[in-house]
C-alpha cells in the first residue's frame, strides 16, 4: 500500500471534521441542488405565519436515510423534510400515507384528511435504496406501487395548494404532478440538511435556482428501447443529446422566484460564415445577464451547440455552464470560451473532426446561427492532466 507520508488524509483530526463551515455548506449545496420545476401562479414561495396548517404526506415526508443516497459517510444529524418545515414556525401535521415501496393505501384516508384539514400541502415522494441502487435496477420509470394514487388520492381531497416535492436519484415519469400539482421540487437526495434546505425554497429564504441533471422520459421510454441496448443514438435516443421523444422535463430545466433576462454583450461581433480553420482558432461568447424581476435570486446559464448539418452529432451538446446571483437590477458579464473540441464530431474511430456545415450555439434564447465552410479539419487529442493531492 501507499506510505502514510503520501496520504493527504493523514493531517485530518477530529476537530477538522462537522465544522460549522461543514455544516453551512452541506446545506448551501442541498439548497443549491434544488430544481423548482413548476410554480403556476406563483404559488411559491409561501408565506410562513404561526397560524397556517402545513401537511407534509408521503413516504417521505419524514425521510432521513434516504435523503443521503448511495455511497455516504455517516453524518452527524440528518433533518427530515417535515421538520425542516417544523422550523419555520408553522403548524405542521405530518401524515406518510405510505412507504416508498407503496403496495398499502391503508394509509390514505389519514392522508386525505390531514390534506383537507391544511392550508397548504406539502407531498414528499420518490425513490430510495429499495428502488434504485449500485446492483439494483429499475424496470419502470413510474413512481413505486401506489404512490401516483396517494398523490391523486391527496390533490383530490385538499382544499389549498398542493406542493410536490420528488425525492429521486434517477428519473420518474411525473407527468400526473405536472399536470396536476400547484408546484413541484426536484430535490434529489438532499443529504443531512436537506429538510432545511427544502423548507428554506418553499418559504421564500432561498430562491432556487438550479437545474435539471438529466432527462425526465416518459414511462413507455422503458418499452421503446432495450436497456440491453447501450446504443446512445438507438431510437428515440438516450440522454439529452440524442432524446427525440418529447420528454417530461429536459435537462437543464429550472425556475426561479424572480426573471433574468440575457443579451449578447454590446461590443460582441458574431461572425455569420466561417471557414473550419478560423472555427477551429475558437469563437468568443460574452453574454450580459440582468436580474429583471424582484428578488435576489441565482440562475445557471447554459451554453449549448447544435451541429444542425451532421446527422450523427447529438441534437445538442452543453459546453459551458456557470451559475450567477443577481439582486433585483442587477448585471453581471459572463464569458464562455471554445477551445477545438467544442465545434468537433467524433467519428467511429474516436477521432474528433471540425466539419463543414451550419452550427447554432445557444445560450438561453440567445442564438448564433453560422455557416462554416472549407475542409475538415483533425482535432488532436489532449493527454489528460495529473490532479494534484489535497492539502489541508
Amino acid at each position: 500500500f501507499d506510505s502514510p507520508n503520501t496520504q493527504p488524509f493523514e493531517d485530518i483530526t477530529p476537530d477538522m471534521v462537522n465544522t460549522v463551515e461543514h455544516q453551512a455548506l452541506a446545506l448551501e449545496a442541498a439548497r443549491q441542488s434544488i430544481v423548482l420545476l413548476k410554480n403556476e401562479n406563483n404559488v411559491l414561495p409561501l408565506m410562513a405565519s404561526s397560524t397556517m396548517k402545513v401537511a407534509v404526506i408521503g413516504p417521505s415526508g419524514d425521510a432521513t436515510g434516504t435523503m443521503q443516497g448511495n455511497y455516504h459517510g455517516i453524518a452527524p444529524y440528518l433533518i427530515s423534510p417535515q421538520k425542516g418545515i417544523a422550523n419555520k414556525s408553522v403548524q405542521v401535521t405530518y401524515v406518510q400515507g405510505c412507504d416508498v415501496a407503496c403496495s398499502s393505501t391503508k394509509g390514505f384516508d389519514d392522508a386525505k384528511t390531514a390534506a383537507t384539514a391544511a392550508d397548504v400541502v406539502v407531498l414528499v415522494v420518490g425513490l430510495d435504496q429499495g428502488q434504485e441502487k449500485e446492483g439494483h435496477d429499475r424496470t419502470v420509470l413510474t413512481l413505486p406501487g401506489n404512490q401516483l394514487q396517494l398523490m391523486q388520492a391527496v390533490k383530490g381531497a385538499a382544499k389549498g395548494h398542493v406542493i410536490a416535492c420528488i425525492m429521486t436519484g434517477g428519473p420518474v415519469d411525473i407527468s400526473w404532478a405536472k399536470d396536476n400539482m400547484d408546484a413541484i421540487l426536484w430535490v434529489g437526495y438532499p443529504g443531512q440538511a436537506g429538510g432545511l434546505a427544502i423548507a428554506d425554497v418553499l418559504f421564500g429564504d432561498y430562491n432556487p435556482g438550479g437545474a435539471l441533471p438529466y432527462t425526465m422520459y416518459p414511462a413507455d421510454y422503458v418499452d421503446q428501447i432495450s436497456m440491453f441496448d447501450m446504443g446512445m443514438r438507438s431510437k428515440p435516443g438516450r440522454t439529452y443529446k440524442f432524446y427525440t421523444g418529447t420528454p417530461i422535463y429536459s435537462f437543464g430545466d429550472g425556475l426561479s422566484y424572480t426573471t433574468f433576462s440575457q443579451q449578447w454583450s454590446e461590443d460582441l461581433k458574431l461572425p455569420m460564415a466561417m471557414t473550419t480553420q478560423q472555427l477551429s482558432e475558437g469563437v468568443e461568447y460574452r453574454v450580459n445577464v440582468t436580474n429583471t424581476g424582484k428578488l435576489l435570486g441565482g440562475r445557471v446559464v447554459q451554453a449549448y451547440i447544435m451541429r444542425t448539418s451532421n446527422p450523427d452529432a447529438p441534437l445538442k451538446e452543453l459546453f459551458g455552464f456557470e451559475r450567477v446571483e443577481l439582486a433585483p437590477g442587477d448585471s453581471t458579464n459572463i464569458f464562455f470560451g471554445t477551445p477545438q473540441e467544442t465545434f468537433s464530431s467524433v467519428d467511429k474511430k474516436g477521432e474528433r473532426y471540425i466539419h463543414p456545415g451550419k452550427y447554432t450555439v445557444a445560450i438561453g434564447d440567445l442564438r448564433h446561427n453560422f455557416e462554416v465552410t472549407g475542409d475538415s479539419v483533425h482535432v488532436a487529442r489532449k493527454s489528460p492532466k495529473k490532479k494534484p493531492f489535497l492539502k489541508f
